[in-house]
């Protein structure tokens, strides 16, 4: 029997495991019946679908050129495009706004709601995020302040 490798851990595993199964949990490693491994990202199935569209890639690569460095620590280079307000939160405000009815999930793909963030600050939002308490800001509001595109013919 060894200890767990988890951060502050101290529970017993065996000699050939590295983390027990709740440290496992935390480190998104879901434990399967068999005991074999998967990652897990967190995202809900909603999620995990919408960001593989097509349309989340576009505006990905809007926001990633629009933020080139973080938000946060404005040091490292945007690698990941973050919701500041977390996704379905948002899709849930978007909804009961009733000012996107064609659109279902409008709240995911509003721009006023997406930062580009360094991998190392976007762990350290997520542990934030994870941790909140309270109401999120109404991002309705923050889309519907935002500045809008001037064309100039």
């Amino acid at each position: 029997m060894r200890l767990c490798s988890g951060a502050g851990c101290g529970r017993k595993v065996a000699e050939d495991v590295r983390y027990c199964d709740e440290c496992k949990t935390e480190r998104g490693e879901a434990v399967n019946a068999d005991d074999t491994r998967t990652h897990t990202t967190g995202y809900t199935e909603l999620e995990d679908s919408l960001r593989k569209t097509a349309r989340w890639q576009s505006i990905r690569r809007t926001v990633l050129h629009r933020d080139p460095f973080c938000k946060r620590c404005d040091a490292a280079t945007s690698e990941i495009c973050d919701h500041v307000v977390p996704a379905l939160v948002a899709i849930q405000q978007a909804q009961e706004s009733k000012r996107y009815p064609l659109d279902k999930h409008a709240g995911y793909f509003l721009l006023s709601n997406l930062q580009g963030l360094c991998r190392s600050c976007h762990g350290k939002k997520t542990l934030e995020d994870k941790a909140h308490v309270g109401p999120w800001p109404d991002i309705i509001a923050i889309e519907a302040a935002a500045p809008k595109k001037v064309w100039a013919f």
